[in-house]
């Protein structure tokens, strides 16, 4: 067993009976949310829209343009005041 589970499993020996079914509770909804959420399981069966099979990874790296002028996120904070 790893040392992960080593340590799960004594932090869930500690526990009260609530927190252990709260946990449980956690445990399943996690378990329920792997892979595809429930919005690209809908979206995929949309024809306007394609989802990919597998998961894509991580995005590649951008560098920021250089511009002119106050920065767009600069000017959506003094609108918001």
């Amino acid at each position: 067993m790893s040392a992960a589970k080593e340590s799960l499993h004594h932090a869930i020996e500690l526990l009260s009976d609530e927190e252990a079914l709260q946990t449980l509770k956690f445990i399943q909804r996690l378990r329920q949310y792997e892979g595809h959420s429930q919005t690209l399981k809908r979206l995929a069966s949309d024809p306007t829209f394609h989802v990919p099979a597998e998961e894509l990874g991580s995005f590649r790296k951008v560098e920021a343009l250089s511009g002119k002028g106050i920065p767009a996120s600069q000017r959506l904070v003094e609108d918001r005041r």
